[in-house]
């Protein structure tokens, strides 16, 4: 094990062939090294590390943080982890690419990537990491300006490895969809991305991009994986544009076709903020290809704050729990259900028998508006519920504006004028709020 410092102009390609488990390789402060780097296959055993020199700031890294900068010079990626490639850490650089991808991983494994710094040119970027294979973290991580003219772009994403993946203490800003998992064929079941952390990031879009032409669509989506915890993050800023504007979408989805074992299982999302144009889109099975079920999802603890009503359910979609959510819906209601249509794989595509199997909404905070519960096509409260769901559980919610004879017992239901008074600006109860007194709080 050795450390090795590599001046402005040295060879990196050479010197990561060279690196034997273990060691440290520094790079120079203001320094560029040009090149499409490929650490090579080697024998697992310890990790090799490639860092800016000197002292590295205990935290998330900024713009302005003077570090050594890996360009690629062309369009391929900066940084490319082959199928094999294990044991590599980068800590501490910045990412210069092109307009395509600007890290790869492929079957890779134990792939650390620490305080990164990625910044799109003006002609902007597709993507920043692909992070297909076992153990990848990104944390303390800065991925800013990815997006392109009529492409759906991410800051980060994976479709085929099995994880685990830890992503943790980033800035994520990305026109299309910030953070995706599945999306594309997994080369198996095994390969669906499991066991995801993703913990105390900033996931955002500019706003300036309202008057772009590049392709938004969503914040944080989900199109085929499981055991997911989606805790402690701040999700900004989404709209109406590629798609109907949901920040967070969990669909299931098969979009290429091959990968009809694709399911979105055992999905905890908990004290998380977002700020979007509509709220939460779940889907219980996609309608176009065929697919498994999306089911065993908890949303709890969390502030949505949106334009239009949240969440949009259905499509045979399995439990879903809602417990202690804050909805700050300007307009239109509270929650929409739907049936649909369903592809299940072996089954082909038939009318959903239902829009959720178990829905229980429970201790949460919402505004009726035009319709507060509906049922797409048909009634509205008690039942939407009777209609939409096979069993429902709702407990001791709050729903402003609303005739509390048209939902279950127990539903409290104050004026808009009392309701905005018990909450103060975040969306909390007040100190002396009724609300805190079982219902929400």
């Amino acid at each position: 094990m050795s450390t090795t410092h590599l001046p402005a102009g040295a060879d990196l390609q050479t010197a990561l062939n060279n690196a034997r488990s273990g060691d440290v390789l520094t790079l120079e402060r203001g320094a560029s090294y040009q090149g499409n780097f490929v650490p090579p296959v080697r024998d697992p055993r310890r990790t090799v590390t490639v860092r800016t020199v000197g002292t590295l700031p205990n935290r998330r890294i900024r713009p302005t943080d003077p570090l050594a900068t890996l360009v690629s010079g062309n369009n391929d990626p900066t940084l490319v982890f082959d199928p094999g490639a294990c044991d590599w850490k980068f800590d501490a650089v910045n990412v210069a690419c092109g307009v395509q991808e600007g890290i790869v991983a492929q079957d890779a494994a134990r792939i650390l990537l620490v305080r990164v710094l990625m910044v799109a040119g003006e002609a902007g970027q597709k993507r920043g990491i692909r992070g297909n294979g076992t153990n990848i973290t990104l944390t303390r991580s800065h991925i800013a300006n990815i997006g392109l003219a009529g492409q759906e772009t991410q800051a980060f994403c994976a479709w085929d490895g099995a994880g685990p993946y830890t992503v943790h203490d980033n800035y994520l800003e990305a026109a299309g969809v910030n953070v995706l998992f599945g999306g594309a064929n997994s080369a198996r079941p095994e390969n669906i991305p499991a066991d995801i952390v993703f913990t105390q990031n900033t996931v955002r879009k500019q706003l300036a991009w309202k008057a772009s032409d590049k392709v938004v669509k969503n914040l944080f989506e989900l199109k085929s994986a499981k055991r997911v915890a989606i805790q402690d993050n701040t999700f900004e800023h989404n709209w109406t544009a590629g798609q109907p504007g949901y920040g967070i979408v969990f669909t299931v989805r098969n979009d290429e076709g091959g990968s009809p074992w694709s399911v979105v299982e055992d999905v905890l999302f908990q004290r998380n903020t977002v700020t979007s144009e509509k709220g939460l889109n779940i889907l219980g099975y996609d309608s176009y290809q065929p697919s498994g079920q999306l089911t065993r999802i908890k949303i709890c603890d969390s502030l949505l704050r949106s334009e239009q009503g949240v969440p949009q359910m259905g499509a045979g979609a399995g439990d879903i729990e809602l417990v202690h959510v804050t909805a700050l819906n300007a307009s239109v209601g509270f929650a929409m259900l739907y049936k649909g249509e369903v592809n299940i794989a072996g089954s082909g595509l038939r009318p959903a028998a239902y829009a959720v199997n178990h829905l229980a909404l429970t201790h949460s905070i919402g505004s009726h508006r035009e319709y507060g519960v509906k049922a797409d096509g048909g009634g509205m409260g008690s039942v939407a519920l009777l209609e939409m769901a096979r069993q429902t559980t709702w407990t001791n919610n709050v729903l402003a504006g609303a005739n509390p004879a048209r939902y279950p017992e127990g539903t409290l239901c104050p004026s808009d004028t009392e309701h905005e008074a018990a909450l103060d600006a975040d969306g909390r109860p007040v100190r002396m709020s009724p609300y805190r007194m079982g219902w929400g709080g």
